[in-house]
């Protein structure tokens, strides 16, 4: 079996590709896509953070990359959403091809509630008052105990965040297209009873990826039925949310505040009217990263790359 990878993934986890792929070739790449140990077509590719952000960035790069693996019998990504052009010709160039869902779970849900804890303790407050030097109390400041929180898109994101919620002993509703459980879970809605489910939330996180279902989910509607102190933060994908109507929602204080991890397009416009709102929070698209995402990464290959041997179902195969 012949493993195409990046030369420096595998330096910094060798002994994990050595100790699994034991008697198998490794075909190493350097930065810039040239071989740079072992020869021939591969039969397996492992798109490590360096290769997926390389093809991202250069087309050149992504069409000889995709010519080396082309026809791969499993092929194994680092991103979570296939929407891109990237992700759907590796997909249609692939036998089997999976993405990275799950890996970075855990640095969103932490993004998700820094921002919570941000508006609940009433920190950039605070930080005003300590470049003023001025010693006043806030009696304002809350927690999130017995606050509800609704997550739409109840998958490897949304499940951490229920997890740390309940740990804060929040309540936890989510919504979901199949019947799911979780012991962190206190009521699942169906994505038709988003309207219901929002109404009485104190914030809503959207986790939803992009596509023809999700499309502007949440617009005007959606905004106007959330409670005037609700907070709106979005790890989905900026498709998702109309951001002219967040806009006017976040200006007329019909909700309290929002933070973006993602937008539509990114980076965001330059004239977009949410850069300016002093209740909007904006973050360019890295709540994903972290020091241990790579490793995850690799865990995350090394466990399909057994089950593609053994002949088992593949994890988050498309």
């Amino acid at each position: 079996m012949k493993i195409c990878l990046s030369e420096s993934t595998y330096d910094s986890f060798k002994s994990d590709f050595d100790k699994t792929c034991q008697g198998d070739d490794f075909i190493l790449l350097d930065s810039e896509g040239e071989i740079t140990s072992g020869e021939g077509k591969p039969d397996v590719a492992f798109i490590s953070y360096e290769l997926m952000f390389k093809s991202l960035r250069s087309e050149e790069f992504f069409h000889k990359y995709l010519e080396l693996i082309k026809g791969c019998s499993f092929v194994q990504g680092s991103w979570a959403g296939i929407e891109t052009k990237e992700a759907q010709k590796l997909i249609q160039n692939s036998q089997s091809f999976c993405h990275g869902g799950g890996i970075h779970a855990i640095p969103i849900a932490t993004y998700v509630f820094a921002q919570m804890l941000r508006s609940v303790k009433s920190i950039d407050q605070h930080i005003d008052l300590q470049k003023n030097k001025d010693w006043k109390q806030m009696t304002s400041v809350g927690e999130l105990t017995d606050m509800i929180i609704g997550i739409t898109g109840f998958g490897g994101i949304g499940k951490e965040v229920a997890r740390i919620a309940k740990a804060f002993r929040m309540k936890v509703f989510a919504t979901k297209r199949t019947p799911a459980s979780s012991d962190n879970l206190d009521r699942l809605f169906r994505p038709a009873e988003l309207n219901e489910m929002i109404s009485d939330c104190d914030f809503v996180v959207n986790c939803l990826p992009a596509s023809d279902e999700t499309y502007k989910v949440f617009s005007e509607e959606q905004f106007n039925l959330m409670k005037e102190t609700a907070m709106f933060i979005n790890v989905g994908r900026g498709e998702s949310v109309d951001e002219a109507s967040l806009a006017t929602a976040l200006k007329n204080n019909s909700i309290k505040c929002a933070a973006l991890d993602t937008t539509d397009p990114e980076p965001l416009n330059e004239n977009s009217p949410l850069w300016t709102l002093e209740n909007c929070f904006i973050t360019p698209h890295d709540s994903a990263w972290g020091p241990r995402a790579p490793q995850r990464a690799v865990d995350l290959f090394i466990e399909n790359y057994k089950r593609f041997k053994s002949g088992e179902k593949l994890l988050n195969q498309v």
